[in-house]
């Protein structure tokens, strides 16, 4: 019998850079399956509804991340909607009006509310840009508030990421898109907060974003823990004053470096705000996009914190360029389709709306708190816009003025003169606002070095 042995071939002389390559090789391919392992992974669970593979009850059926994300989240679910509809704005828009509205075109569906907090008009403008390059946009209604139309320069928040967005439908812009979604993919923050959405399934809060992007302020408001729920609807609304009068008057080097959502990122040599409002503008006349713009109809005591910190010009500044602007392009493009502008940002019926008595649980019938109104009055909004008379609404009509170079001037000297007789009418508000004011002057004082107080 012959037996037949198997050897094993050993290189006569082992270099190192035969160890070397080995090595690298090794390496290499552990990377890429480790890669490939927190990819899949990210995929089915999918944190941030990138593409919502799979809705599994005990893995990612609550998906909370996508709250604090939602520039991220909001990117990916305008390419599944693909809506032939949006809503554009920050926290006001985003909670207070409705795609469900009734005043919306029957064939611009689907419809989607694309606000988000803090949102800025170049922000704005890039999600259009990228909603009309899934699907052609037939209706935009483009809601800003008051320091949106001061016109300093505009930037982006923490959070937004332009490589998630569609720039037009060209290839290079496609391909950008798909290395921006690899990335996220294979990211080991997007990893931390899969492990995340795997732990929360049992304890989630209660669902305030709407399938069709609206925030839902009767779940958002009213869940375990909240300061609206917790102490008062009245305590909330006086401490969203006190935010707001410290975000006003902090210098403007120690604001841009604060937490979102107020933290700006200009970019160089960077476009303001209005700037971007005029692209936008531009935007949807070249695309023959119905456009409707109006201002917030923040309450009167968020309207006279911009006063007493000094934005009460700057506002009434960006009103009357708005109006110029758009009066210019109008003149460039004859017979072309109407875009209307109006004023919600003034002392109205809605807006002056008294405030529950102290210790009270009673709510407001118009807001949740100085800043941000509710659903109700987001109706009204669109039924001026749209010109709708809907059963059992009625505007009033105090609320919401349309605004055109011809009637800027007038317009803005009776919101003074409203102004003035609601300081006078609410003496109690004008010295609650007062004392904040001093107070959160003081504290701001005091955390400034010496060295730049004096």
């Amino acid at each position: 019998m012959r037996w037949r042995f198997f050897t094993l071939s050993i290189p006569k002389r082992i270099t190192l850079p035969h160890i070397l390559s080995r090595w690298l090789t090794a390496t290499g391919a552990i990377a890429l399956l480790t890669l490939v392992a927190i990819g899949l992974f990210n995929a089915v669970i999918d944190p941030l509804a990138m593409f919502k593979i799979a809705d599994l009850p005990s893995l990612n059926r609550h998906r909370p991340a996508i709250y604090p994300h939602a520039r991220i989240a909001k990117a990916y679910e305008v390419r599944r909607i693909a809506p032939a509809a949006v809503i554009l704005g920050s926290s006001r828009t985003h909670l207070g009006l409705r795609p469900s509205h009734e005043g919306w075109a029957p064939k611009a569906t689907p419809r989607y509310n694309l606000g988000f907090d803090g949102a800025t008009t170049k922000e704005m403008y890039l999600y259009l840009r990228h909603a009309q390059s899934i699907a052609p946009v037939k209706q935009v209604v483009l809601g800003l508030d008051t320091w949106q139309l001061i016109d300093e320069p505009a930037g982006t928040r923490p959070g937004f990421d332009a490589a998630v967005l569609f720039a037009d439908t060209s290839l290079r812009s496609r391909l950008r898109v798909a290395l921006a979604d690899l990335r996220l993919l294979i990211s080991l923050d997007t990893l931390q907060l899969s492990f995340q959405t795997l732990r929360i399934q049992k304890w989630a809060e209660p669902e305030w974003y709407a399938a069709d992007g609206q925030r839902l302020g009767e779940v958002f408001f009213r869940r375990p823990g909240e300061m609206f729920q917790e102490k008062s609807p009245r305590a909330y609304f006086e401490h969203y004053d006190r935010e707001e009068i410290s975000w006003q008057i902090e210098p403007s080097e120690k604001r841009n470096s604060a937490q979102p959502p107020y933290t700006l990122m200009p970019s160089p040599r960077a476009a303001t705000s209005l700037n971007y409002v005029n692209h936008i503008i531009e935007f949807c006349r070249e695309h023959d996009i119905d456009l409707r713009i109006f201002t917030t109809p923040s309450h009167a005591r968020n309207l006279e914190i911009s006063a007493a910190t000094g934005s009460w010009e700057k506002i009434e500044a960006g009103k009357r360029r708005l109006a110029e602007m758009l009066a210019s392009n109008a003149a460039a493009h004859p017979g072309g389709r109407d875009i209307p502008f109006y004023d919600f940002a003034d002392y109205s019926s809605i807006t002056t709306e008294a405030l529950p008595p102290e210790r009270s649980r009673m709510e407001m019938r118009n807001y949740w708190d100085s800043s941000h109104f509710k659903e109700s009055v987001g109706d009204l909004v669109l039924d001026r816009l749209y010109r709708v008379n809907a059963s059992g609404r009625i505007v009033p009509p105090d609320f919401g003025i349309r605004v055109t170079s011809a009637n800027i001037e007038a317009h803005l000297a009776a919101i003074r003169q409203r102004q003035a007789m609601y300081r006078a009418s609410h003496p109690e508000d004008m010295a609650a606002l007062a004392r904040l004011l001093e107070q959160a002057r003081g504290s701001a004082a005091q955390s400034i070095p010496l060295s730049k107080a004096q």
